[in-house]
């Protein structure tokens, strides 16, 4: 997969763009999806930051997370244990994913399918020791308290990484070949 032939200061409006984007879904729109666990809220910002790991491949991808982050904290404040394990989890989602479909020669319609997969399990993977150390900082809960409350963070980062893949697959066909159309207009008219 190759990412968008674009000048370096399109790819800056473009990540720019993207991550407001996804810092108004992250501060408009957010939904229980555990039962009993309400405090954990889906929010489709990571599918966002995907799409435009799709786009722009594994650097654009850390970049608009990074960027949606800032913007989240000068927009909204809050605690900085909570952005920081945000980003972490969508970080390594989204940063896996895009990093598998830009270092494989020739992915398949497949890939686009399971390397999120992927990219949810190594995201899950790396929240669960993170948790030990964000919740135990921010709340100062016990190893044990946090082991009991990994029977809702676990399945709640799951299902969020999921509905973030289906989010971005949703989105990319269309986004793609309207940025595809465009360049090649912009290049119609350079020539």
């Amino acid at each position: 997969m190759k990412t968008l032939p674009i000048t370096p200061l399109r790819r800056r409006i473009f990540i720019a763009l993207l991550a407001a984007i996804a810092m108004m879904l992250m501060l408009c729109f957010g939904i229980s999806v555990i039962p009993g666990a309400s405090y954990l809220k889906y929010e489709p910002s990571g599918g966002i930051i995907l799409l435009c790991g799709f786009l722009l491949g594994p650097a654009g991808a850390l970049e608009c997370a990074l960027v949606k982050c800032v913007l989240y904290i000068l927009v909204h404040g809050g605690s900085l244990y909570g952005h920081f394990s945000d980003l972490l989890a969508t970080c390594v989602f989204a940063g896996t994913t895009s990093y598998l479909l830009y270092h494989i020669k020739q992915p398949e319609r497949k890939d686009m399918f399971i390397f999120p997969v992927v990219g949810a399990i190594a995201a899950t993977l790396v929240m669960i020791p993170a948790n030990y150390v964000i919740l135990h900082l921010q709340y100062g809960m016990t190893a044990s308290a946090v082991s009991a409350s990994m029977i809702y963070i676990i399945p709640f980062n799951l299902i969020k990484a999921g509905l973030n893949s289906a989010f971005a697959l949703c989105l990319y066909p269309s986004v793609s070949k309207a940025i595809q159309a465009s360049l090649k207009e912009r290049n119609d008219l350079h020539v």
